[in-house]
């Protein structure tokens, strides 16, 4: 009963919605109003607020759901371990990915693991950066891969894996054969860039800034085929992660370095939730992930949070 009523609660705040809750455990609606209000019985309060297009927590439902979730992702995480000592190793293992990273190094260890470990899948969903960090948070993923994370009080960074910016040209472009490369230096040519809710896009403004430059590019997208396509085309540069600009289908395209420092230290960031405790088949994957990830660049930055897990 205790465990039926905080899946329903953390459900239905997550969905914001008692009939989306229920789609999703694959109950009927009033099995879930019915769990939440056996909760809020037990708390002695309301935790919701109802309205017309669906429910709002109260100040009082925000401390609950943060702390369920704690629990779930506790419970979820003993009950694996219990697996892997009867031998089953029943697991589902879920990845939140920016699109860089997504077909290289990530393949390669779901493909390596599963020999290992059969009874494991794994479910991965591409997102931009930020909301990469907020699906760990809220143990929506099991782990990130993410760009460039920024200091987080929930958030443990277990390795950085070097993914410098660079400008990506095509085969005989005037810029190709140039070295480091200015960010100056590609105001003339028209210029492709990553939507401004990507963290790549958000480093190429600041550094742009600190240069005194203003970077006005003529196409903007969410998808870096499209902007491998649009220099590929012959129709502008662009400045994508490494990795994107290496991708299976970047044929013709050209990776040159960036000078700033801004450009070269930025990183691959595998993340997971600080208060969650790790089972040892999600270690066994997290140490695959790592090495197939950094096998390209040859080093790995390892936290003293993944070595003392």
């Amino acid at each position: 009963m205790f465990h039926g009523s905080v899946r329903a609660f953390d459900e239905a705040a997550r969905a914001k919605s008692i009939r989306q809750a229920s789609d999703v455990l694959g109950v009927a609606p009033s099995s879930v109003s019915r769990h939440v209000a056996m909760l809020e019985q037990q708390m002695g309060t309301s935790l919701f607020i109802r309205r017309a297009g669906g429910i709002e927590l109260t100040h009082a439902g925000s401390l609950v759901a943060d702390y369920v979730r704690r629990i779930l992702v506790d419970y979820d995480s003993l009950r694996a371990d219990l697996d892997d000592l009867r031998g089953t190793q029943r697991r589902l293992v879920r990845l939140a990915v920016v699109e860089s990273i997504a077909s290289s190094g990530p393949m390669s260890a779901l493909t390596n693991f599963a020999e290992r470990f059969p009874g494991v899948s794994f479910n991965i969903r591409l997102m931009p950066a930020l909301q990469v960090v907020e699906a760990v948070r809220q143990g929506q993923c099991e782990i990130g891969l993410t760009y460039c994370a920024e200091a987080d009080d929930h958030i443990s960074t277990l390795a950085r894996i070097p993914e410098p910016i660079m400008l990506a040209v095509p085969e005989g472009h005037d810029l190709a054969g140039s070295g480091a490369v200015e960010i100056r230096d590609v105001v003339p040519y028209p210029l492709g860039l990553p939507d401004k809710d990507f963290v790549v896009r958000r480093i190429v403004d600041r550094m742009s800034a600190v240069e005194g430059i203003r970077l006005e590019p003529i196409l903007s997208s969410n998808d870096f085929g499209i902007l491998r396509a649009f220099v590929r085309s012959g129709s502008g540069i662009s400045l994508l992660p490494a990795r994107a600009i290496l991708h299976p289908d970047g044929g013709g395209l050209r990776a040159m370095p960036l000078a700033r420092d801004g450009f070269q230290t930025a990183t691959i960031d595998l993340v997971v939730l600080r208060e969650r405790r790790l089972p040892r088949v999600l270690k066994a994957f997290i140490d695959e992930l790592t090495v197939e990830i950094s096998a390209a660049h040859g080093r790995v930055g390892v936290s003293k949070d993944f070595e003392a897990a």
